[in-house]
């Protein structure tokens, strides 16, 4: 890989001028990434693909995002990220700065947004500077967003003045994306017209991420007031450093989440939008905001049960109106946080057919877990009513045992249904699929095994559609964090292959530098295991594992498949 630094010497004017041309002519295929630094700000860096190794080509690199930005420097990286001999050559001309097309010509005008600070800049947000977004994500990938520095004191405000009467008749739910330094209160007020002030509150309690925030002001459909105000962690006294970015301000309609979705029978109760069956009495229960929000249950409401533990068998009813289809979908599902661990038994009965019980053990504590229970005998039976008793059989208890349950189901077989996470398989296509693939090859899918014999007879496996032109062409396996190549440092792949050809396997993405290795697929027409030895690498940090079917060579066609499989560390 070479560079080219162009040295300014000085500030780079980028107020107008801000998207970078070159021409290149090249034999060389390979990633052309340019790079702005030197100065007080953050380097910023804007990829293209040399792909046309036949004549002259323009590469055009957009940084706008950087009009206000301290840059001295611009970079040029040839074939980035790849080590060669130095016998590569480019010709260059007419490196240039230019203006940026205009990407909201002809955009229509939305009074519904406050302010996008893209193309929706409708109301003025004093104290907030226009910049780029400093951390796209899938929530927000815009390119510019505000920023915002919470000067000292605990009420410090920015306030967006309309000049007349905001239109809450619609739309009249408050919406802002925030990313916020440190957790607390982000308060939002309506104020400044002839109605009484109104205040509502949102907890901040993610920092370092994009969060949108809404505020309900629905019951101010047919107030007057004229000025939105903001209230970043409002009531502390703050030292008047802390930024936080914030985007997609805007007023939205209430609309009823659930409206259009379709019930879903095997769903007993999610205490959402899938409320199929009631509750008949019996034990005191309550939908309730969700007490511990997670990866383990993100939904917003839950059932909260208290139970009289000093009872064997109060029993909580779930009555549909019909009986419940156990053909296929015969294991019941429910996630449940107990504060203790305590025997559950779960009965169906309501039907023609005899009452089935089975029991399980609540054995996690202060936390949502999910059980399985199996009722694959009662395929054919006839039952109403699911019936469920907390510390069932027991009396030892207390008169108001708390629990929290959700998403009641039944659900088909699932061969990978606790299964436990094995970050030593990059994936397996089938329950160990524990590193995304993120890039470049688009044309994947993981496909029944069309020959289940010798090394392979996996039922799944990932069948690769790559461009056998493309002399590059990758597939990228991220593991989201680094890789642990400690002690299990082989690679394995296997690989069906209809030609034998070079494989390259590279390490990239942390802090150390690009690992590259050869090998051959040298056996044509059936599976085989190959390794890759990166025990040189045992105390690197890489984050990505990428593979390049025919790497190097263009002689393939744009459609050579290949089918690979159990690509695990050992």
């Amino acid at each position: 890989m070479g560079c080219l630094i162009i040295d300014y010497g000085t500030s780079i004017d980028l107020s107008t001028f801000n998207t970078f041309k070159i021409k290149v002519k090249s034999s060389v295929a390979g990633l052309l990434k340019a790079k702005l630094e030197g100065g007080s700000s953050p380097g910023k860096e804007v990829d293209a693909n040399i792909t046309n190794t036949s004549g002259w080509v323009e590469y055009s690199f957009d940084f706008s995002d950087q009009f206000n930005q301290d840059h001295t420097k611009l970079v040029l990286f040839f074939n980035a990220g790849v080590e060669n001999d130095g016998s590569d050559v480019y010709y260059i001309d007419d490196l240039q700065w230019v203006t940026t097309p205009d990407p909201c010509a002809g955009v229509a005008i939305d009074l519904a947004i406050v302010n996008d600070f893209d193309c929706q800049k409708n109301q003025e947000v004093p104290e907030v500077e226009l910049t780029a977004n400093p951390l796209k994500s899938d929530l927000n990938n815009s390119k510019f967003v505000g920023k915002y520095i919470d000067e000292m004191g605990a009420f410090d405000a920015v306030i967006i003045d309309y000049a007349e009467p905001i239109d809450l008749s619609t739309n009249n739910i408050f919406k802002i994306k925030v990313l916020a330094p440190v957790e607390g209160i982000l308060l939002a007020k309506l104020e400044g017209g002839t109605s009484s002030p109104i205040e509502k509150d949102a907890s901040v309690t993610k920092t370092g991420e994009w969060v949108e925030y809404s505020y309900d002001f629905s019951d101010q459909a047919a107030e007057n007031h004229n000025k939105i105000v903001l209230f970043f962690n409002a009531g502390v006294e703050t030292d008047g450093t802390q930024v936080y970015y914030i985007d997609d301000l805007k007023f939205a309609e209430l609309s009823d989440v659930c409206s259009g979705v379709v019930p879903d029978l095997s769903i007993v109760n999610d205490f959402n939008c899938q409320q199929n069956t009631t509750i008949p009495g019996f034990i005191p229960n309550s939908i309730v905001e969700n007490p511990m929000l997670g990866d383990a249950n993100p939904s917003d409401m839950v059932l909260e049960v208290t139970d009289d533990g000093t009872q064997p068998f109060d029993a909580l009813i779930f009555e549909s109106s019909q009986s419940f289809d156990l053909s296929t979908r015969n294991f019941f599902k429910i996630k449940i946080l107990s504060e203790k661990a305590v025997p559950l038994l779960v009965k169906l009965e309501g039907g023609s057919s005899p009452v089935k019980e089975v029991f399980v053990d609540i054995d996690v504590v202060g936390e949502w877990a999910e059980y399985t229970v199996d009722f694959t005998d009662q395929a054919a039976a006839d039952h109403t009513k699911l019936v469920l008793f907390f510390n069932g059989g027991a009396s030892d208890g207390t008169p108001t045992d708390k629990y929290y349950i959700d998403d009641l189901r039944f659900a088909a077989f699932d061969p990978c249904d606790g299964v436990a996470t094995n970050m030593d398989i990059v994936n397996d296509f089938e329950c160990q699929q524990n590193y995304e693939i993120t890039c470049c090859i688009t044309t994947f899918e993981i496909v029944d095994n069309p020959d289940p014999s010798g090394v392979n007879t996996s039922d799944k496996v990932l069948k690769v559609t790559e461009n056998g032109t493309n002399a590059f062409d990758a597939l990228v396996f991220n593991r989201g964090g680094v890789i642990d190549l400690s002690t299990k440092n082989q690679l394995k792949i296997k690989i069906l292959s209809s030609r034998a050809v070079p494989l390259l396997a590279k390490l990239e993405g942390g802090t150390s530098p690009v690992k590259e290795i050869f090998i051959d697929i040298s056996v044509i027409d059936e599976w085989t295991e190959y390794t890759v030895d990166f025990s040189d690498q045992a105390t690197e940090n890489h984050e990505s594992l990428v593979f390049f079917f025919n790497a190097g060579q263009t002689d393939g066609t744009a459609e050579d498949v290949y089918y690979i499989d159990d690509i695990r560390w050992e």
